[in-house]
C-alpha cells in the first residue's frame, strides 16, 4: 500500500507572504480565498497566497508543515479532540509569533487564545483591519 503524503509548498528567498485560511463551509472558500488573495495583495503591495483548509486537523497539519505569516479560523470548531481553542494552542506551540484571528459570525463569538476576533467580513472595507497583522507584527518589523 503506497503512503500518501501532504504537498509541502518550500520557498526560500521569496516575499510571498502566506496566510491559512481554515473553515468548515465549502461555499465560504470560494468567495472568501480569492478576496483575501486580491484584497491583501493589493494594500500590502506583494503577493500573498492563500491556503485554505477544511478541518481543524488540516489546519493543524498545514500549519505544521508550512509557515504561514497569518492563521485565519472563521468560526469555530467544536471537535471533542480538536476544538479551536486547542488548535490555536497547537498552532501557537509551533510558533509563537505567528498571529491568529477568528472571523465569527456570531456577535459574541471569539475563541479567547485568538488574538483578534473580527466579524465575518462581507466587503472589502472589513478586510482593511487584517492588514495590521503584517505591518506592525513584531515578525514583520525592521531590525
Amino acid at each position: 500500500m503506497e503512503k500518501r503524503q501532504l504537498n509541502t509548498i518550500v520557498e526560500f528567498g521569496t516575499q510571498k507572504l502566506k496566510v491559512l485560511f481554515s473553515h468548515e463551509n465549502k461555499r465560504l472558500h470560494t468567495t472568501m480565498v480569492p478576496l483575501l488573495k486580491d484584497f491583501l495583495s493589493r494594500e500590502l503591495g506583494q503577493e500573498v497566497e492563500v491556503v485554505s483548509r477544511f478541518t481543524a486537523w488540516e489546519t493543524l497539519y498545514s500549519a505544521t508543515d508550512n509557515v504561514f505569516d497569518l492563521v485565519i479560523l472563521a468560526d469555530s470548531y467544536a471537535n471533542q479532540d480538536l476544538n479551536s481553542k486547542e488548535l490555536i494552542k497547537q498552532i501557537k506551540k509551533l510558533d509563537q509569533c505567528i498571529p491568529v484571528i477568528q472571523f465569527s459570525s456570531h456577535e459574541n463569538g471569539g475563541i479567547k487564545n485568538a488574538e483578534s476576533c473580527f466579524p465575518l467580513p462581507r466587503t472589502r472595507q472589513e478586510l482593511k483591519p487584517l492588514t495590521h497583522f503584517f505591518r506592525n507584527h513584531s515578525r514583520y518589523e525592521k531590525k
